[in-house]
């Protein structure tokens, strides 16, 4: 997983962030956790925009589930679908689910303007966690 000080590969992204930005990955589109998560970013999404942050959330999901995910959570952030999972492998983040396969671990990384990672959290608790990346950066 990176580290701060690596550099995140923002060229990589089908949304390119135009400053900093929180980059989140998360197991799968349309399960409670993830939908917990991304409905916790949008609630904040105002805040990471005052502050300057883009939010754009990772998954291994096809652009169509993402695009149903974003629409059915009503979000107002892009989502990257790394679907064959190439990003995810590369930056260490796939994890075995078991009878669910291999899917993003759930990880987030806080990132300059020029794509340095300033900050990376391995997260345990996906409901608090957007308070806890809001709290990093105000």
């Amino acid at each position: 997983m990176l580290e701060p000080g690596d550099r995140f590969p923002v060229e990589r992204l089908s949304v390119k962030p135009e400053g900093p930005a929180v980059v989140y990955f998360y197991p799968e589109a349309m399960t409670p956790g993830c939908s917990l998560e991304a409905k916790g970013f949008n609630d904040r999404y105002d805040k990471f925009r005052e502050a300057g942050y883009e939010v754009i959330g990772v998954s291994v999901d096809p652009a169509e589930k993402n695009d149903e995910f974003r629409a059915s959570c009503g979000l107002d952030f892009p989502l990257h679908s790394d679907e064959g999972g190439a990003l995810t492998t590369d930056l260490g983040l796939m994890k075995d689910y078991g009878e669910y396969g291999w899917l993003a671990r759930r990880a987030t990384f806080l990132i300059d303007a020029d794509g340095v990672v300033q900050q990376a959290w391995d997260v345990t608790d996906s409901g608090s966690h957007p308070d806890e990346v809001l709290s990093a950066i105000q």
